[in-house]
């Protein structure tokens, strides 16, 4: 009985023991723990974008609210605006280098009002002017002027003014054989046989013309002849400004400076009417003397005093009309 009990009391003792171990018989014990499941994060909305400043961080969707425009406060005021915001950025800053913000909505600026101008449109009264142009040798490049831009002259004129008539004295020395050529004052803006008549004055025009088996050994010019016949011309009755220009690059002889003068004072005396001068430098330096005599010229006259511009004889008596 006691062997049996002995027995039996083992017996149960393993029977206990493999009860406990019986899950664990062919089970293998791993030598290294297992990875620890992945975290599944939420996806992000689908209008958001994952942020490249730090991409661990959720994007979350902004809306800018508009302001309204401080320009034109008529402006409609546009819709929110959404934009990608990086929470680890200070708010309310934009992602700067998301390139899916859209770009700010800015209020156009009215277009400036257009200028109005009310001054009336510059015109000079009916005109008339003479020019006396010099055509001794040194003065090539003004008869050449006067040549190519005589259609240029007799368009501008008529532009700037309701009627347009001219003259012309064409001088040279007082010891030429001839030293004046004349073309009576016309009408330009009007009949056409007048415009070609000053356009063949013109064109037949040379420097040197009339010395024939004269000479002119001296600086002075036939200024005092050109500027008396100049007055002598006759005006057209329905001119209100009348002008005698004179072109040259020297002075009067010296014994006709006086006179010459005088005869610009008287030609200037009338209302409208004035003598303008125009020096032409045609050395390397200007001549002290002859601008201080056709300065005091003009003065007389009540004219201008013009310093050759460049060659343009048109632009010269442009600026002698003013």
């Amino acid at each position: 009985m006691a062997a049996l009990d002995l027995f039996a009391s083992a017996l149960g003792a393993f029977i206990l023991i493999a009860v406990v171990i019986f899950p664990m018989i062919g089970e293998a014990v791993p030598d290294n723990p297992p990875a620890p499941a992945p975290i599944i994060l939420e996806a992000p909305p689908p209008d958001s974008v994952v942020c490249p400043v730090c991409p661990m961080c959720p994007v979350v969707a902004a809306v800018v609210e508009p302001i309204a425009c401080p320009v034109c406060p008529t402006c409609p005021v546009p819709e929110p605006v959404p934009e990608t915001i990086c929470p680890a950025v200070p708010a309310p800053v934009a992602c700067p280098v998301c390139p899916t913000v859209p770009a700010p909505v800015i209020c156009p600026e009215p277009a400036p009002a257009p200028i109005q101008v009310d001054a009336p449109h510059f015109r000079f009264p009916h005109l008339d002017i003479i020019v006396a142009l010099d055509v001794t040798n040194s003065m090539r490049g003004q008869v050449a002027s006067l040549k190519a831009e005589v259609e240029q002259l007799a368009v501008l004129m008529n532009r700037i003014s309701p009627s347009f008539g001219i003259g012309m004295v064409a001088f040279g020395d007082r010891r030429w054989e001839r030293p004046l050529f004349l073309f009576p004052l016309r009408e330009i803006s009007g009949p056409t046989a007048n415009r070609d008549a000053f356009r063949t004055f013109v064109n037949g025009l040379s420097v040197g013309m009339g010395t024939g088996s004269g000479n002119n050994p001296d600086r002075a010019e036939a200024f005092y002849d050109a500027l008396s016949a100049a007055s002598r011309m006759t005006w057209r009755p329905r001119s209100e400004r009348r002008v005698v220009v004179l072109v040259t690059d020297n002075p009067a002889y010296s014994d006709e400076i006086d006179r010459s003068i005088q005869v610009a004072t008287g030609i200037g005396q009338p209302e409208g009417h004035r003598v303008s001068t125009v020096y032409v430098r045609t050395s390397n330096t200007a001549d002290a003397a002859t601008e201080e005599f056709l300065r005091n010229v003009a003065e007389a006259g009540g004219g201008q005093y013009v310093r050759d511009v460049g060659g343009s004889l048109t632009v010269n008596l442009l600026l002698s009309l003013f």
